[in-house]
């Protein structure tokens, strides 16, 4: 059945607009290999806990706007034998599972670059022109400058009208040591660079994107830790979260809170990549909607307030 997109960001109400994509309702969860039916009753409570005790603190601190997913109430679900559609219905109450295209685009804005000038070790592809592997790639207003890697001789100078840099390949999940880093601090990004109005952005599929965002959000060493299923829901409501907010749309993100926490290849993680490819495209809907799936910390009425 088609799902409509809506805008409206994580962590404040915004006016909505809307945006086709197609999206199918699935009644239960694949993940592992077995199928776990979605809950329309939840377990008993489970115990309370003590969020100041060692270990009860969320990437970022505790804390945060109280609306959604509590990710440290789902860690602790998560800990005491909910899965992640238990977890998901218990904090997004009246939704239900969906499924979209992998292959949608997010936009982010790279607050701690202020340029794009890269080294491209797998080639790119800039102004309509390739760049060889190893090549590095600056862009300047409308004009790009290959160089022979970073701090190396001009190789070309061509024209870059839309002032993007592209992979010479759009498949997501590239090996890391084929997407573009930055020339100085070596940060690692997939997909596109741009530089447009003063800003660096990032257009990422949306299966990375998630890739890089549940890492960063909450924390991979809950998957040795009994906590597998909260990082599959993290992975959900981060996704939805970004469909929500216009990923089709091309509505720009940042890399910080405002938006998502996002930090490239650099914060991806083996264990949070493998939770990310078992809930591939997996969103919450509710009347025919991509839901918005607001998350923090933790509220005070989840287990861990």
């Amino acid at each position: 059945m088609p799902v409509w997109i809506d805008g409206g960001p994580r962590r404040s109400r915004r006016a909505r607009v809307t945006r086709a994509a197609i999206v199918t309702v699935v009644p239960a969860l694949a993940i592992g290999g077995a199928v776990l039916e979605f809950q329309t009753q939840q377990p008993a409570q489970p115990t309370l806990v003590d969020e100041s005790a060692p270990g009860g603190v969320a990437p970022g601190g505790a804390g945060g706007h109280g609306r959604g997913m509590s990710q440290l109430g789902a860690f602790q679900y998560a800990k005491q034998g909910w899965n992640a559609q238990q977890i998901l219905n218990f904090y997004y109450p009246g939704t239900t599972l969906g499924t979209v295209h992998t292959g949608l685009p997010v936009t982010v804005q790279l607050t701690k670059q202020n340029r794009v000038d890269v080294v491209a070790p797998a080639g790119a592809v800039v102004g309509g022109q390739q760049v060889a592997p190893g090549q590095a790639v600056s862009i300047d207003g409308t004009t790009a400058t290959v160089r022979a890697g970073c701090g190396g001789p001009v190789v070309a100078t061509v024209p870059a009208p839309d002032g993007t840099v592209s992979p010479p390949t759009a498949n997501q999940g590239v090996p890391v040591d084929q997407v573009f880093r930055f020339c100085g601090s070596n940060a690692g990004y997939r997909g596109r660079l741009a530089a447009k109005e003063g800003k660096v952005l990032n257009y990422v599929g949306i299966e990375d994107y998630v890739r890089s965002v549940v890492p960063v959000e909450s924390s991979p060493g809950w998957a040795d830790q009994g906590g597998t299923a909260a990082l599959q829901a993290q992975a959900i409501a981060a996704r939805s979260y970004a469909l929500v907010r216009g990923a089709e749309r091309g509505e720009e993100f940042d890399d910080t809170q405002a938006s998502q926490v996002y930090g490239g290849v650099d914060r991806e993680d083996p264990r949070t990549d493998a939770i990310v490819a078992s809930t591939p495209g997996l969103v919450m809907a509710q009347n025919g909607k991509v839901f918005e799936t607001e998350y923090g910390a933790s509220r005070a009425d989840d287990p861990a307030g």
